[in-house]
């Protein structure tokens, strides 16, 4: 079955090489994509993607070519990866690059010529201070130009955008010449939505180019106002507006499908990132600068997710770093295999396989209570039914459980519902961290009391005659590593009987959770280290 997914791709320089391993891992496993986004080298892979370019169109290791190739069609002068930053532009990079990586040496030549002169300057006469004042005058000058080369950019995006704009026209428009692609040319024709992220200086405001906000803006517009990152590209013009890159803001933009999640929830949402995990620097007040940028771009990751159905943040490590857009192509082709493998081992682990063990899972700890109570397993509607959830604490949450994978839900509207830990029946277990047996109605302390779940209580199954909360917990600290939550429609008789068929299922569903409790927490605490 083919699955649907939003993908997101994050940005990175030339890190972004990345984005193509992952791609390959996606287009390996089928996925359908009905919606992409990006900032900055994410938003170009976004839009080549939303195209209808293949990760073998972007890296192709039998032909020994990359979309440079295609580019260098459309635009001669574009044949390298350095082309992109126009006449001269790449000599300026690299410079800083040389800089930005030997910063002591800089700034002991920096000293030396600084110094030198006035050392040299009481060995000689005293109308040598002439040529001083002159060296002097000169350097200011240098200074300043090179603080004003700095401030507006060492590149030019506009001959890349060019280039790009030409061939997402070729592409998408093969007999007409004169189209431009605009953002309103995504999300129609069997074409995904294509959602890019910008930082609008004039406005001092995030940017999001979408069909439904920007369609009049062209597609290659978009995609240079994305990847300006500061020092390195000039900031790029929109109208009177002044962009530099989105990942000042919004480094992996998960976020703007928000509202297509929520429509679709059942759609997969994988978020793309490049995994950044330098050591930890001592800086001080006067050292920081050089973390800035870094920070701002790889620092919000945890921001950039939330999850409406399932979803990945799928962080992925490279050789490449921020500027190496001088790696050769074997290098290249390495990269994006060795990638595309890591991706398709994480894909595998953490939204196909664990999802199916949970599953499973659930299926035999409802087995167990069906037998266990007698009850008929074919139980629909208002027949005899039990259900069984998982409830697991979600990325970055502490006061709450997600009912993330469960049996029986499929007609309840309180399927995947957030169970708050204070005021809910799963919360004492949790707390305790011992198993609760209780039937309806619940002490109302236990009963999702309050104003703010009301909205709860309305999408609750409305049948529920009792309850049983079971905590897994971690043999090493004894802490709870998930919740088992079973209910069931059918009033239970009070009698020994009953308690003892209760006590077997609590035993039986403990016993084999925590069978496959060793290789849930191998899936859900690999991050790629």
């Amino acid at each position: 079955m083919t699955r649907r997914a939003f993908v997101a791709f994050s940005g990175g320089g030339a890190k972004g090489i990345v984005h193509v391993g992952a791609l390959k891992a996606l287009e390996e496993r089928e996925l359908r994509f009905i919606g992409v986004s990006g900032t900055s080298a994410g938003a170009i892979v976004a839009t080549l993607v939303a195209a209808g370019f293949r990760s073998n169109d972007l890296v192709n290791a039998e032909k020994r070519e990359t979309i440079m190739t295609a580019l260098s069609n459309v635009d001669p002068t574009l044949k390298r990866v350095t082309d992109m930053f126009g006449r001269g532009g790449w000599p300026r990079v690299l410079l800083f690059r040389l800089a930005s990586r030997q910063s002591k040496l800089l700034w002991l030549a920096l000293f030396i010529l600084w110094a030198g002169p006035i050392g040299i300057a009481f060995l000689l006469p005293k109308t040598a201070w002439i040529w001083i004042g002159l060296f002097w005058t000169a350097a200011a000058i240098g200074l300043f130009a090179f603080y004003r080369s700095l401030v507006g950019g060492l590149a030019d995006i506009r001959r890349f955008r060019d280039a790009l704009g030409r061939l997402l026209q070729t592409k998408m428009f093969p007999g007409e010449t004169d189209r431009i692609v605009r953002m309103r040319d995504f999300g129609v024709e069997g074409r995904p939505p294509l959602k890019i992220v910008s930082a609008n200086l004039s406005r001092r405001t995030l940017q999001l180019f979408s069909a439904e906000r920007t369609p009049d803006i062209p597609a290659a517009d978009a995609v240079a106002a994305s990847v300006c990152l500061p020092v390195i590209f000039r900031p790029f013009e929109i109208g009177d507006d002044l962009y530099v890159d989105g990942g000042i803001v919004s480094n992996l933009p998960a976020w703007p499908f928000d509202e297509e999640r929520e429509l679709d929830p059942d759609a997969l949402t994988i978020a793309v990132e490049i995994e950044s995990r330098p050591g930890h620097a001592k800086l001080s007040r006067f050292s920081w600068v050089s973390s800035a940028v870094p920070t701002a771009l790889f620092g919000s990751g945890e921001l950039n997710l939330r999850v409406a159905g399932p979803a990945e943040q799928l962080a992925l490590p490279t050789k490449f770093e921020l500027l190496d857009f001088d790696k050769d192509l074997d290098s290249a082709i390495q990269e994006v295999n060795e990638v595309a493998v890591a991706a398709g081992i994480r894909l595998d682990k953490k939204l196909f396989r664990l999802p199916e063990i949970y599953r499973n899972a659930c299926q035999v700890a409802q087995v167990l209570a069906l037998d266990g109570l007698g009850l008929d397993p074919g139980g629909s509607g208002k027949s005899p039914r039990v259900r069984v959830a998982v409830g697991r604490l979600e990325r970055g949450y502490t006061n709450s459980l997600r009912l993330s994978h469960s049996v029986g839900f499929e007609d309840d509207t309180d399927e995947m519902m957030l169970i708050p830990l204070e005021g809910s029946l799963a919360g004492v277990a949790w707390r305790d961290r011992q198993s609760h047996l209780e039937t309806y109605p619940l002490a109302p302390d236990r009963d999702l009391p309050g104003d703010c779940n009301r909205l709860r209580r309305k999408a609750r199954w409305p049948n529920v005659k009792w309850m049983m909360c079971i905590p897994i917990l971690n043999a090493d600290d004894g802490t709870p590593r998930l919740l088992v939550q079973l209910d069931g429609n059918t009033k239970l008789p009070s009698n020994a009987e009953t308690a003892t068929a209760l006590e077997s299922v609590e035993e039986a569903v403990k016993d084999f959770f925590n069978l496959v409790l060793n290789e849930l927490k191998e899936l859900e605490d690999d991050h790629g280290s």
